[in-house]
């Protein structure tokens, strides 16, 4: 049986009228009352209710039970516990008719039973051993309603604010622990027990709050009161239980809480679970529950309790209305912030200058203690706000207008730099949430206030010292921000960088107009093309949580830009143009004259870093064709375009590279270099070269009819050599998005490409061999596949040689067969799963597709008893170990080397 204190009354606010400001007393919880007396030994007739009968059923034969029902109208709950294989228990009317009872198949294998009666008297209970052996069982029975031995839930106990804590434990064969209580039809019940097996009963037996009536631990109360509650068991050890219930509806014990001024010292210590929130006038409020370093969840309910407001601030009407933390035994001790939208009180004068005047690390003297700034700016106006400490702490903060409307706000967790718009009524506050004796730091600076900012000008293309180099300089001591003025006389594009002697992950460097907007940013130092208002000034903000030494650059990116290579014929064949990055912040450019009929390529690539550059490409009117990590860029439609290849990594120091500006087409057709070497896409011979840094680029045109592929394979002497190889049309030059796609249609040797054509009318296409990540020189062969699948494609390989090779390094195997070429394509699978299998790459074939010369990587390959591997084209059916076309079982055997 259950057992408790109730809490002391005198605190606790009267049924259905206003609580009291005061702390009600913490209920100090009883050790449970020692479970009832137990029988042992030969079942008896006679069983009393709520005792725990511990017995022997007879083998082979039915074991009968007495049960006395007090009651006219009641609920038995019949507990048993025995291996009893399947047989239920059974009630008998004293005229011999047996009851309809329900029986639960999710807890003991042979209960509990619930078993409605209709009339006061003696029932009988029916238990079967169907064993050979006496049965050891454990059983009990509770009348619901007429059980005398409940514990009574009290007005005290179930005080929302503070109710009693029961403490219980219910034994095996346990039929369960009672409750009566005082609640009435209507009322909502708040059960905050964890892991219960419990139900509710009304005055008749019927059960209410059925899990699907409920809303969480929440239940409306129907049917006839007075109602009784029965739990069954617990999750504890012994099956142990808490218990607590309150009253939602019709609070009791609940503190007030009415709108209070920022700087208010809260009680953090009080435990009780609920609030009442009184609102004095209609308005927008925000609520939360604070304790130091974390808030406490919970619900808002209006009268009728229907939850609102659950991001914790919305409109209310006046009125009271009832916040409760979330259900549960252990009482945390929180204080409740309640507070207008249009609130001052509190409110000290801020400054929106802090760039020239400072922005110190304060300190927030405890949780809820919230603090408020009133702004000297003017409506229309723009803030920067930077918010963080170098510890990292970042407080939730708004802007506030003086209809406390948001004019912006941060987060606790990513609100280290915003620009906010004040387009509301002056005077504006700036608010920040304590949630705990932190340290933070909030910057305010008006912009377009320049003082405290560093005049930024522009830097000039190239590597070097002197002016290539930007504007350096080191942040403040603590201090997130930097802030630089840039005059109306800059260019009408601009390409922008940064770099810090520290991490630069989260660092951003923002440009903004007088007006708020901000129009261009370079996040982790990559550059961006800007387009600042033409005739402007403007202010630009580093932010970053760990800002160390900066170099910041601003250059002219308009066609007329001062260029430190030579302009740009475009011819193909033309030797590239050698660049070097002493810095992350270095740029070089080029300008070429067109016409806008002309289709162009800008490249870059390296002979020492597959991270070649970072091409920005603008046209006559300054607008950004290309930008980011690309290695190519195509461009159509202007007279005169600007080629910028930046800096390609965080450590670009003495990194070469190579720029290269291709006219592939005028208006007059494909150029001769291309033109000069027509492809099909239905299969081409072999096309070999070298492509150097004087000659970049192979170059073949070919048509292509709406939905057809062109299938080609690029053999080089290294395994892992990657040129790019592309097809692209004068139907969509510029467009990312073209009507050619291209992929890798071979994982194994990642040298085949298959690009495709979407358009609906024939394609005039251009294939194009560059470097891509490749470095250079580089022996290339291109061949371009047959259409088909399977042998039809591949040919039909017929044998290897050498047979046999050691495992470790990548030799070269000849493959003989017909109809090969350097599109065949096949699998050396390995005798088990976990061999896999083996990559290879084309290096040569004859002439006449006898002959295919591979490269294989043996480096990981099986060796003894599961080092042989099949051969296998790609797309063939075949039946293991025969041999069939396509298929060469056992065509290569690794030997340990």
């Amino acid at each position: 049986m259950p057992g408790a204190t109730s809490p002391s009354p005198q605190n606790l606010a009267p049924n259905g009228g206003v609580p009291t400001p005061s702390k009600p007393p913490r209920p100090v919880s009883y050790p449970s009352t020692p479970s009832p007396t137990t029988t042992d030994g030969p079942c008896p007739f006679l069983v009393a209710p709520q005792t725990l009968v511990k017995c022997g059923a007879a083998p082979n034969t039915p074991t009968w039970f007495k049960l006395d029902v007090t009651a006219d109208h009641d609920l038995v709950i019949i507990q048993t516990s025995g291996t009893l294989y399947g047989m239920m228990p059974r009630l008998f009317a004293a005229d011999g008719t047996e009851l309809k009872c329900d029986v639960s198949a999710d807890t003991y294998s042979n209960g509990p039973a619930r078993c409605a009666t209709d009339k006061a008297g003696s029932y009988t209970l029916r238990l079967y051993n169907y064993g050979s052996t006496t049965l050891p069982i454990v059983m009990s029975y509770l009348p619901v309603v007429s059980a005398q031995k409940c514990v009574a839930v009290g007005a005290a106990d179930r005080s929302l604010g503070n109710p009693t804590i029961y403490r219980g434990t219910v034994p095996l064969g346990m039929a369960g622990d009672c409750y009566t209580t005082d609640f009435a039809t209507g009322d909502v019940l708040r059960q905050l027990g964890p892991g219960l097996t419990w139900a509710v009963f009304d005055a008749t037996g019927q059960e209410v709050c059925v899990p699907d009536t409920r809303t969480g631990t929440d239940c409306k109360l129907t049917g006839a009161a007075p109602y009784r509650v029965v739990v069954q068991y617990g999750s504890g050890p012994d099956r142990a239980y808490q218990l607590a219930l309150s009253r939602l509806s019709r609070p009791e014990g609940c503190l007030v809480v009415e709108p209070q001024a920022y700087g208010s010292a809260l009680d953090l210590t009080d435990t009780t679970r609920c609030r009442i929130l009184r609102v004095p006038a209609d308005g927008h409020y925000t609520f939360r529950g604070a304790r130091d370093l974390s808030e406490t969840g919970g619900t808002l309910y209006r009268s009728d309790l229907s939850p609102l407001c659950p991001s914790g601030e919305c409109d209310l009407t006046a009125g009271d209305y009832l916040f409760t933390v979330p259900p549960g035994i252990y009482a945390s001790p929180y204080a409740m912030v309640l507070r207008s939208a249009t609130e001052t009180r509190g409110c000290t004068a801020g400054r929106d200058d802090q760039i020239a005047s400072g922005a110190p690390v304060e300190t927030f003297e405890s949780a809820g203690k919230d603090i408020c700034r009133t702004l000297p700016t003017a409506s229309g106006q723009a803030l920067y706000v930077v918010n963080g400490t170098p510890g990292g702490n970042t407080p939730l903060y708004r802007v506030l207008d003086a209809a406390g409307a948001d004019q912006c706000r941060g987060s606790a967790t990513q609100s280290n730099y915003k620009v906010c718009r004040l387009t509301g009524a002056a005077p504006f506050r700036l608010t920040a949430e304590a949630r705990g004796p932190l340290k933070y730091r909030l910057l305010v600076q008006r912009v377009g206030e320049t003082a405290g900012c560093t005049p930024w000008g522009t830097a000039a293309y190239g590597a070097g010292s002197g002016l290539r180099t930007g504007l350096s300089g080191k942040p403040a001591d603590g201090a997130q921000e930097v802030c630089f003025a840039v005059p109306a006389d800059h260019p009408a594009t601009e390409l922008i960088g940064f770099r810090l002697s520290g991490p630069v992950y989260d660092a951003a460097l923002h440009l903004v107009d007088p007006s708020g907007n901000e129009f261009c940013t370079s996040w982790g130092g990559s550059p961006a093309t800007c387009r600042p208002p033409t005739g402007t000034p403007y202010t630009a903000v580093l932010t970053g949580t760990r800002l160390s030494e900066y170099t910041v650059v601003r250059r002219d990116a308009t066609p007329s830009a001062a260029c430190d290579l030579p302009a740009s014929s475009g011819r193909l064949g033309a030797p590239s143009t050698g660049v070097t990055f002493e810095s992350t912040v270095d740029a070089h450019c080029t300008t070429v004259d067109a016409d806008r009929a002309d289709l162009l390529q800008v490249s870059t690539h390296s002979a020492a870093n597959p991270s070649n550059g970072v091409i920005n490409m603008l046209d006559a009117d300054g607008k950004a064709l290309c930008t980011g990590w690309s290695t190519d860029c195509r461009a159509t439609g202007s007279t005169r375009y600007l080629a910028v290849a930046a800096a390609p990594t965080l450590d670009a120091g003495q990194t070469p590279s190579k720029l290269d500006v291709w006219r592939l087409a005028t208006a007059a057709g494909w150029a001769p270099e291309c033109a000069a070497h027509p492809v099909s896409a239905d299969g081409f011979d072999q096309r070999s070269g070298v492509l150097s840094d004087d000659n970049p680029l192979y170059c073949a045109v070919l048509e292509m009819k709406p939905g057809q592929k062109v299938d080609v394979t690029t053999a080089t002497e290294g395994f892992v050599q990657r040129p790019r190889l592309t097809v692209n049309g004068r139907e969509n030059w510029a467009n990312g998005d073209t009507a050619y796609k291209c992929t890798q249609d071979d994982g194994t040797t990642g040298t085949n490409t298959v690009c495709t054509y979407s358009g609906t009318t024939t394609g005039h296409a251009v294939l194009m061999l560059t470097p891509g990540y490749a470095q250079l020189p580089l022996a290339y062969t291109l061949q371009g596949a047959r259409p088909g699948t399977g042998t039809a494609r591949s040919g039909v390989p017929q044998s290897v040689s050498p047979s046999v090779l050691p495992a470790g390094g990548l030799p070269e195997m000849t493959v003989h067969g017909t109809g090969l070429s350097l599109n065949t394509q096949f699998a050396l699978n390995g005798a088990t799963r976990a061999c896999g299998s083996l990559e290879w790459r084309p290096v040569r074939v004859n002439a006449d597709g006898t002959e295919l010369v591979v490269r294989v990587n043996l480096q990981t390959a099986c060796t003894g008893s599961d080092g042989t591997y099949d051969l296998v084209v790609t797309g063939v059916s075949y039946k293991d170990g025969v041999p069939s076309p396509g298929y060469l079982p056992k065509a290569l055997k690794v030997i340990a080397g």
